[in-house]
């Protein structure tokens, strides 16, 4: 089967989605991402258009499979710093919002795609991607912060679409998500339409952020290799900022986050 993924939801569940919305729920948006049309700059979804396929080696799965371990105690808001470890063990609290959330420029968004990320990690973020430009890549931010509430509906889509045991691999739980850090953007490039897929990895857009993306403050998620330990599929796009001096400290640690930040 395809290894590649594309982490956009099927226009059924992206109507689903609005559905929620359309009955009071607050939709406000880990991969997957609604396709461009349907989201505001908090990655809300608006309207419903077609998107791309779902991952073809995870349909098999059924939603009768294993049901959700308790919530993990998650700190209160105040305490949650851009170093807080977020993973399968550690969650953020429902009410956690980045402060000084700012928009992504458009020219470094990919075309059609709203995101916003705090502002550090948004300079940092500028500063790479005219770097990669000057080196001779396109990239772009895809998907960046989301809320709480959003990362719930995107979760829980999975979960009716592929079963729990195949979801957890490709999603994280609401709380669980490095993007509500609005540290977190999914990168990508023209080389792979713009889209979320492993096959971002060995394009030359993809090889360059995984040389280079420490030195700006970010760090790549889910290495290939490390869903052991990180609990989730290789994510080539997933580039959390953690400030310069910790990537190339974690860089040097050959750790995966996860466990560079719990040591």
């Amino acid at each position: 089967m395809s290894k590649l993924r594309s982490r956009a939801l099927p226009l059924a569940l992206v109507a689903a989605a609005l559905l929620l919305a359309a009955c009071g729920g607050d939709t406000t948006e880990r991969s997957p991402t609604p396709s461009p049309s349907t989201t505001t700059n908090s990655g809300s979804p608006t309207s419903t258009t077609a998107a791309s396929p779902t991952p073809s080696g995870l349909a098999t799965a059924t939603a009768n499979d294993t049901q959700p371990p308790p919530p993990a105690t998650a700190p209160p808001a105040a305490g949650v710093t851009i170093l807080s470890t977020v993973d399968k063990d550690h969650a953020l609290p429902a009410d956690y919002v980045p402060p000084t959330l700012v928009a992504i420029p458009v020219a470094y968004l990919a075309p059609g795609w709203p995101g916003e990320l705090r502002q550090e990690a948004v300079d940092a973020l500028v500063r790479m991607l005219d770097d990669a430009a000057a080196a001779g890549h396109d990239v772009r931010a895809r998907s960046a912060y989301r809320s709480y509430a959003t990362q719930e509906t995107t979760f829980n889509l999975w979960v009716d679409q592929l079963g729990y045991d195949a979801a957890v691999k490709v999603s994280a739980m609401a709380g669980h998500s490095e993007h509500q850090l609005g540290t977190t953007a999914d990168l990508t490039s023209p080389a792979v339409g713009w889209d979320l897929l492993e096959s971002f990895g060995p394009t030359p857009e993809g090889q360059w952020l995984a040389a280079n993306a420490h030195t700006y403050g970010f760090v790549l998620s889910y290495p290939a290799g490390a869903e052991a330990i990180t609990g989730y599929s290789y994510e080539p796009w997933h580039f959390r900022y953690i400030g310069t001096a910790e990537a190339q400290a974690w860089k040097a640690s050959g750790l995966t986050l996860n466990q560079y930040l719990l040591q």
